[in-house]
């Protein structure tokens, strides 16, 4: 069991399959894909956040601790939160910390 949820906090759901696509939209050239996980105690928040910049394409995964009885929640929760982050941090969401 905590080897699943280290795995669904790493972004990677126990297999080869990618998490299935709730919902998706594009906000301030960016786009939003929300792809909730199951977990024990509901739908956690995870989305993906991509966008071009000089020809390539660019994107970050981002998972949070917030847990929703619905998947549709989760998945409007997802967007939300990622509106938040492109308001926050814009092409920053692309550095490297390295």
């Amino acid at each position: 069991m905590i080897i699943r949820f280290l795995r669904s906090m790493m972004g990677r759901n126990g297999g080869d399959n990618p998490p299935a696509v709730a919902a998706e939209t594009t906000y301030q050239g960016y786009t939003i894909t929300a792809t909730p996980s199951e977990d024990p105690g509901g739908w956690r928040v995870r989305g993906q956040i991509s966008t071009e910049q000089d020809g390539m394409v660019k994107s970050t995964t981002f998972i949070r601790a917030d847990i929703y009885g619905s998947r549709e929640v989760a998945a409007e929760m997802t967007l939300a939160k990622a509106r938040r982050l492109i308001d926050e941090q814009g092409a920053g969401l692309f550095q490297s910390s390295h």
